[in-house]
């Protein structure tokens, strides 16, 4: 992976996805984002050229392509690992990680290598309300801004540089992404325009790139593209329509490739919170039928 020196102690790892490093002195750093199995030996590699042992692993949330590999750390390195509440309850067992994959049977959740690499002991539990934390003896401020996943944050070095995780996507990157996953629309939102109040000397974006200066005309661009995809959404009810057919439609308008059953589980989940936000706005009606939910169009128009 190539890297990159943001500012002062502050690194970026970067590859098909930028993974973060803070420096602690010549042979110890932090590790934020670590990300898939996929990164892992670039990760290992850009480590091993720098002469680094990651002693420490946060991360902005649990998703697999942020958070498979921090087990693979704590064990191979005895890093620690630091996680927001809410989603080192998620990764505590199974059980509360198949609660959060409301959709994946709980024989996928104990099978499938990827979910299984998700759960791991969280050593720094981040509270809720917490703005400054110590970690590994580095002081980081922490940016809470929820909505991609329940309780996702934004980690701030010492030197102000911006460890945005997920809550924004470059343009490039955002232009590619027909459905960006969310899990609370409403909070997703919320965080994007606090993105736009902070004043950081530099940005590191997972997906992907470094900027430096003001992210609020990014931020913008963020919220306009979900927006332009609640828009497509809603006009696909004309009618009455199972969730099914909603996902469906979806599905079919948007050119999604599916190819494979846990890939539609997948995408199932990236689409229902804009069927749930469409629901909570009166954009669309929630009915019942035959015992089973359906939607049709609503009072309230985008």
């Amino acid at each position: 992976m190539k890297r990159t020196r943001v500012k002062g102690s502050t690194w970026a790892l970067e590859g098909v996805q930028a993974v973060g490093l803070y420096q602690i002195d010549q042979h110890h750093c932090i590790l934020m984002d670590p990300g898939s199995t996929k990164l892992l030996p670039g990760v290992e590699e850009a480590l091993k050229e720098m002469g680094l042992t990651p002693v420490g692993v946060i991360c902005t949330h649990m998703h697999y392509d942020h958070h498979e590999t921090t087990k693979h750390f704590r064990e191979t390195y005895g890093a620690q690992v630091c996680l927001p509440q809410i989603e080192a309850d998620i990764v505590r067992s199974e059980q509360s990680l198949k609660n959060h994959l409301f959709n994946f049977t709980m024989g996928l959740v104990r099978t499938v290598p990827r979910l299984q690499n998700l759960i791991c002991p969280v050593d720094r539990v981040i509270g809720l309300e917490e703005t400054q934390i110590e970690f590994c003896g580095v002081p980081l401020t922490i940016v809470h801004t929820p909505g991609h996943s329940p309780d996702h944050i934004c980690v701030i070095t010492p030197d102000n540089v911006c460890f945005v995780g997920d809550t924004l996507m470059t343009e490039d990157v955002l232009k590619d992404a027909m459905v960006p996953f969310v899990f609370d629309m409403t909070d997703d939102l919320e965080s994007k325009e606090r993105m736009k109040t902070l004043d950081c000397d530099a940005y590191i974006l997972c997906h992907n790139g470094i900027l430096y200066g003001s992210v609020a005309e990014l931020a913008e661009q963020n919220i306009q593209r979900i927006q332009h995809q609640l828009q497509a959404c809603a006009q696909l009810v004309t009618g009455p329509m199972t969730y099914s057919q909603f996902y469906a439609a979806v599905v079919t308008a948007m050119e999604l490739p599916v190819g494979h059953p846990v890939r539609a589980l997948h995408l199932e989940r990236y689409i229902r919170p804009y069927l749930e936000y469409l629901i909570d706005r009166e954009v669309l009606e929630l009915m019942e039928e035959n015992g089973a939910p359906i939607v049709r169009p609503g009072r309230v128009f985008l």
